[in-house]
């Protein structure tokens, strides 16, 4: 989940910088964005934040009906695999069509409305992972909790607790300068980042459920009939 906050870092100022001011997975700024275009305050048209918006939450009520059907608990979990693959192939395939289409009109807001939709699953799939104190696509809550809370006097938070929200923190700023540097070879290099993060996380979850069903099957009981 660190891995994914870097990112989602990289990926937020990729499309910010490259892809008329969106934040491709921070939906607190582009509801700001969208506010301050309406007041005529807004540097970019109102349009790009809403198409983010817009499809962050088409993904999150989409992935919100099927995971439903899938209660938290099971081992493995049957809905964070497929869709961490689902995000990766998804940005995948974003990134390879920018490379022969041109970053206009049409293809732009299309662009930014698929990757709202695909962080919108990602956002979903990090809280079914349920790693404390990583969000993967907020850090002002986590900042609160790290500071409020920091230091072991009079129950304050434990080591363990205050080193996720650093890294939580540390990970996303790392991932945000990443790709800012990036953008200045390309928007497609920028994207790639957050792009192979997502198709590596989804390996590994994806491995870790074969795994996890394998042992499952091998540690069944077996029936035994009286002869």
């Amino acid at each position: 989940m660190t891995a994914v906050s870097f990112g989602t870092g990289a990926l937020d100022a990729a499309t910010y910088l490259g892809m008329d001011g969106v934040f491709g997975a921070n939906m607190t700024g582009n509801v700001i964005l969208i506010a301050l275009s309406i007041a005529g305050e807004g540097v970019h048209s109102f349009l790009g934040p809403l198409m983010a918006l817009g499809g962050f939450i088409t993904g999150s009520w989409l992935l919100g009906l099927i995971a439903r059907r899938h209660p938290k608990g099971s081992i493995p979990d049957p809905v964070v695999a497929p869709v961490f693959g689902v995000c990766a192939v998804g940005m995948l395939t974003i990134t390879a069509l920018l490379v022969w289409l041109p970053m206009t009109g049409t293809l732009l807001h299309t662009a930014t409305f698929t990757i709202g939709f695909l962080m919108g699953f990602q956002a979903l799939a990090a809280r079914r992972v349920g790693v404390p104190d990583i969000s993967t696509v907020v850090i002002t809550s986590t900042l609160s909790l790290l500071f409020s809370e920091a230091g072991r006097f009079h129950g304050g938070a434990s080591r363990i607790a205050t080193g996720r929200r650093a890294a939580a923190v540390l990970s996303m700023f790392l991932g945000a300068v990443s790709g800012a540097l990036l953008l200045k070879i390309g928007l497609t290099v920028a994207l790639l980042l957050p792009t192979i993060v997502l198709t590596v996380v989804a390996l590994i979850y994806t491995t870790n459920a074969v795994v996890l069903r394998r042992l499952r099957r091998n540690t069944q009981p077996k029936e035994f009939v009286d002869a």
